[in-house]
């Protein structure tokens, strides 16, 4: 267990992360100094205190990477980029991501891989700090660990799925790092699953690393048991990621979805159905809500449901009457146009008490259809029809009507996408790793081809580092 005064100065420098910002500027991943204010290197990590403070800065730059920006954008770009989210109006910004147009310059393909390689580097600071450091006790050096570890797997997680291919960093080391070429996917894997793996192993079970808020921000356990059952989905090893979200779903004292009620609920703070959360801005708004106010309050919409999307609810979807709204927009001619959005976080910027909203990452809905495929894949037919009829019945449907493998996967596949949509790229990712893009956004999107399935990598990492190689189609 960890000590009271551990835990009170842990939630102490969490709260400061509502308030602190860090942008990670547009410098060649490697290059990446830690933000102003944070402490990174082993020689510091003399006691528990300066490690607290070197997490709370690597959450920090986590939170507020590009004012909110980074966040928001994970959510929509994938989901334009797959067949989610379509704009009314040509936009420079979800043009290229909805036509699969992008170039080796577009500023927020650099910007993921700018944020996320900045917070990788922080988490390799951490546990190179750790590794060379003497005078932190064992409760605060196996939490500290098991924090980096995990954030390093997110970020080499959303990494690869973005780019294929990419550099595999673990180590702050500038000169070695300067000139890595890319990593085989594959092996990109191997070391998430290893992070994850350890992560799981020092981590507590609850959430007091995160003080005595109760506030599920910061990863336990469970969060790191959760991304590795997605990391053994996405690697085809069934077994693993059957028994790793069974881990989740075998802790209802922690763990529990909302009910049919409570659907409107699942993106509250602290709710049943949240493993790890980000908090929400002192000023009472959501970043899944703040992005979408303009939609709902004057003017044209910035983004909007697809068609397709809107097509895939059945009649009587729990998730569709609250997590879809609607605007009906007049163009001063009498004309009214109806437009739908994501409703999934409901808060927005003129909220003025404290956001009853967090930004959710891992909750508990996924882990269920995670080991439905699993199951599924395994010929566990049975188990897998249970686990999605667990996920319709909380949505108000009635059981499915699949039976064999090929029908039981595309039924999990049909409810991951109406119970994940514009959720941090989980249709992207899903249509990329099961083979799918090509047949499904081959016959909805003109000019689709299978090289648009990988972002490029920017132009100005390859500048830097002529290892890099680019890639097919940019």
């Amino acid at each position: 267990m960890f000590n009271s005064s551990y835990t009170r100065r842990t939630s102490y420098y969490l709260l400061l992360i509502a308030f602190c910002c860090t942008s990670a500027a547009c410098k060649k991943f490697t290059d990446i100094s830690a933000p102003s204010g944070s402490l990174v290197t082993a020689t510091v990590f003399t006691n528990d205190h300066t490690v607290q403070s070197t997490l709370a800065g690597m959450y920090t730059t986590l939170f507020n990477s590009d004012g909110y920006d980074f966040q928001m954008y994970l959510n929509d770009m994938p989901s334009a980029s797959a067949d989610e989210l379509v704009d009314y109006a040509p936009s420079t910004d979800t043009d290229p991501f909805i036509n699969n147009a992008l170039t080796v310059d577009n500023a927020y393909v650099l910007m993921f891989w700018t944020d996320l390689y900045q917070i990788n580097y922080q988490a390799n600071a951490i546990i190179s700090g750790l590794q060379g450091s003497n005078g932190v006790s064992t409760a605060v050096r196996n939490a500290a660990m098991g924090q980096a570890l995990f954030m390093r797997a997110f970020c080499h997680f959303y990494l690869v799925n973005l780019y294929g291919d990419i550099p595999l960093v673990t180590t702050t080391d500038a000169i070695r790092n300067t000139s890595l070429p890319r990593t085989a996917a594959d092996s990109v894997y191997q070391q998430i699953i290893a992070d994850l793996t350890a992560a799981k192993s020092l981590l507590p079970g609850d959430y007091s690393l995160s003080g005595t808020t109760g506030d599920r921000i910061t990863p336990n356990k469970y969060a790191a048991t959760a991304l590795l059952a997605r990391a053994y989905l996405y690697t085809g090893d069934w077994a693993n990621a059957a028994a790793n979200a069974d881990s989740v779903i075998g802790k209802p004292a922690l763990y529990s979805l909302q009910s049919s009620a409570g659907i409107g609920k699942v993106f509250t703070k602290n709710n049943s159905e949240a493993i790890w959360q980000m908090s929400g801005s002192s000023k009472g708004y959501t970043l899944g809500g703040q992005n979408y106010y303009y939609a709902a309050a004057y003017q044209l919409p910035y983004l909007v449901l697809s068609s397709s999307l809107l097509s895939a609810f059945e009649p009587g979807d729990l998730r569709y009457t609250n997590w879809v709204n609607s605007y009906d927009y007049d163009d001063g001619t009498g004309s009214i146009t109806t437009y739908y959005y994501p409703y999934k976080y409901k808060q927005y910027q003129t909220n003025t008490t404290a956001a009853a909203e967090y930004y959710t990452f891992l909750r508990l809905a996924e882990q269920y259809l995670i080991r439905a495929e699993a199951r599924a894949q395994q010929n566990n037919l049975s188990g897998a029809a249970a686990d999605i009829n667990i996920i319709r019945t909380r949505a108000g449907l009635g059981n499915t009507a699949a039976t064999t493998q090929p029908d039981l996967l595309l039924a999990v596949e049909q409810e991951r996408r109406v119970e994940l949509f514009n959720e941090l790229g989980h249709r992207w990712f899903d249509l990329k790793r099961t083979g799918r893009a090509n047949a499904v956004l081959g016959a909805t999107k003109t000019g689709w081809t299978k090289n648009a399935a990988l972002y490029p990598i920017p132009r100005g990492e390859r500048n830097n580092d002529v290892h890099l190689t680019q890639n097919p189609g940019y």
